[in-house]
């Protein structure tokens, strides 16, 4: 029982390893090796130190809408947030003035052929400013990469369909004059299955 009860608890917590991984990926102040979207939203937050991240994500051809929100405690306080190219060159700048009562700017950049973009976040070192909070919307010809699979989704369970079939085609079909065999065979796996499920059952308990 012990043993049985340690399984489950080590189980639990390898799900939670993945999922708390998943939910918690780390953002990118490398611009050779940005986070990868895996939605049009990012948020964030600052504390009044100097601090620039870097996203990516892939433009199609067409039109790429940046919306860009950011709010402070109380004082103002820049937010620069820019798209950028592979190779670091400046494609769209967003220049946003965040102050308590919140502030918005817009952009937009036309693309003509899928491009891999970065999004490039930066915060100034302001010792005025306690929380800086911050949400950027991508929207139009943008396409993510897929979020990882979560820890339900890789564990496949047989359908009742698979099952039913599984059982109607082991099953061989049944004669008249055979039916006093079957029945006594039958018998005999009854009395297996029964001894077994008593000695599993048993061992449980002890344990």
């Amino acid at each position: 029982m012990k043993n049985n009860f340690y399984a489950i608890n080590l189980i639990i917590l390898a799900i939670l390893s993945l999922t708390f991984r998943a939910e918690t990926r780390a953002q990118s102040n490398d611009i050779d090796s940005p986070t990868a979207l895996t939605s049009n939203v990012v948020e964030g937050e600052g504390d009044g130190k100097a601090e620039t991240v870097y996203y990516s994500f892939i433009a199609t051809k067409g039109d790429v809408k940046i919306t860009v929100d950011a709010k402070t405690d109380d004082r103002s306080t820049p937010l620069r947030v820019a798209l950028l190219d592979a190779d670091g060159k400046e494609l769209l700048p967003i220049y946003v003035v965040a102050k308590g009562a919140g502030a918005r700017e817009v952009g937009t950049k036309r693309f003509v052929r899928d491009t891999k973009v970065i999004l490039k976040i930066r915060m100034d070192d302001d010792k005025d400013v306690k929380l800086l909070t911050y949400k950027i919307k991508l929207d139009g010809a943008v396409k993510f990469e897929e979020p990882p699979p979560t820890a339900e989704s890789s564990v496949s369970t047989p359908t009742p369909t698979d099952a039913t079939t599984t059982s109607t085609e082991s099953t061989p079909t049944t004669e008249p004059k055979a039916s006093g065999k079957k029945e006594k065979t039958s018998d005999k796996i009854k009395k297996k299955v029964k001894a077994k499920t008593k000695e599993t059952v048993k061992e449980i308990i002890d344990n």
